[in-house]
């Protein structure tokens, strides 16, 4: 049955997570012998999972099964060592039922909008690993309607893996507020001591004309908010698109001169990292590497991009676009341009008469050697 955040999910009705999280009634002996290709990493939210070998969001859909229901899943026994740190947390639900088991008086706090870490009723509160509580907490903060207490929130334990690193990034990005999360991690020193690509970010100057919103990092931030959906493609873009402003330069009136190329660079370094497929990389750096194009889009000759304009993520990037404007309060105007000259494009490529600029195409108005079309 699922458990967990993929209980939580079902429960306020919060659109699936990357991962599944399942209760199995059992222990890991049994477990293994239910489930085909269990590994155990040691992780403190979890005592196996299964991940298959295949690119997850190159696809942009969030997938989360191979079609066996059993694609990424995190498994928690009900004999095993893992546990919720929050009993928020603790949640499960009933399969192929719209009823949860509440495994430790969840109820009573569930709707607590400032949750603090305990395990089961008569456990001290503070008792549960500090990773476990860092990583429900930012999840909590993210995904649902918590403020966690960050008095309760611990400072990030060293060496942690790059398997949790990425289980609790895309579990942050895939909510309605990922800027929760990603705040309380800031505070508790996670992104300086795990992602300092992002912490960077907090020390880079905008200019209050064209940036009111605040820094580099306020202003990332701030696209969050103008998502149409939590799509993972889409938001891990927002998240390292300016991340090559820190190493930018100013020149001929540009403040960050080059800083998508620089992003482009970062961005594949902190996602290979993490354990990214090459196919995962390529499609966000290709977010990152054109994310001013569209600014640029209504004045750029199409047949010069036209193999970017082809890619098929080039609807996402234009996306990108729209929460990178509206973030900075500059309203919606350069999207729709963008978008305008877009669907010329697209127009023009499916016309056989005119090329891909929109001009007619000379070879084709005379058949024959005579007449016009």
């Amino acid at each position: 049955m699922d458990c967990s955040f993929s209980a939580l999910d079902g429960y306020f009705g919060v659109g699936p997570a990357p991962m599944r999280f399942e209760l199995f009634e059992g222990d890991l002996v049994g477990l293994a012998k239910a489930v085909d290709g269990l590994s155990f990493p040691g992780l403190s939210y979890a005592d196996a999972i299964v991940d298959i070998a295949r690119s997850d969001i190159a696809r942009g859909d969030g997938a989360r099964s191979d079609g066996a229901g059993n694609a990424r899943v995190r498994y928690r026994c009900a004999d095993g060592g893992s546990r919720a740190a929050y009993p928020q947390a603790g949640l499960a639900r009933l399969a192929g039922k719209n009823s949860f088991d509440a495994r430790g008086a969840v109820y009573g706090s569930l709707h607590d909008s400032a949750p603090v870490p305990g395990n089961a009723p008569g456990d001290a509160p503070g008792d549960a690993p500090d990773d476990l509580v860092l990583f429900e907490a930012a999840v909590l903060a993210s995904r649902y309607p918590y403020d966690p207490d960050p008095r309760c929130v611990p400072r990030a334990p060293s060496g942690l893996s790059a398997l949790y690193q990425r289980d609790l990034l895309e579990l942050v990005l895939t909510g309605a507020r990922p800027d929760k999360g990603l705040e309380l991690l800031l505070l508790s020193g996670f992104i300086s001591e795990y992602w300092p690509e992002l912490a960077d970010l907090s020390g880079v100057v905008h200019a209050k004309d064209y940036h009111p919103e605040g820094d580099a990092w306020r202003h990332t931030m701030e696209t969050f908010g103008h998502r149409k959906a939590p799509d993972l493609v889409l938001s891990l873009g927002l998240l390292l698109h300016d991340t090559g402003k820190p190493d930018a330069v100013s020149e001929g009136g540009n403040r960050f001169n080059g800083h998508s190329e620089l992003g482009e660079l970062t961005a594949r370094a902190f996602l290979g990292r993490l354990g990214y497929s090459r196919a995962d990389i390529e499609s966000i750096a290709f977010l990152v590497r054109y994310h001013m194009l569209p600014a640029a889009l209504p004045r750029v000759p199409p047949s010069s991009i036209g193999r970017i304009l082809d890619d098929p993520l080039f609807p996402v990037l234009l996306e990108l676009y729209r929460c990178d404007e509206l973030s900075t309060f500059r309203g919606p105007d350069g999207y729709y341009d963008a978008c305008a000259a877009y669907k010329a494009y697209l127009k023009n490529s499916r016309n056989p008469y005119r090329d891909s600029n929109g001009k007619r195409r000379v070879d084709l108005l005379h058949r024959n050697g005579s007449g016009t079309l």
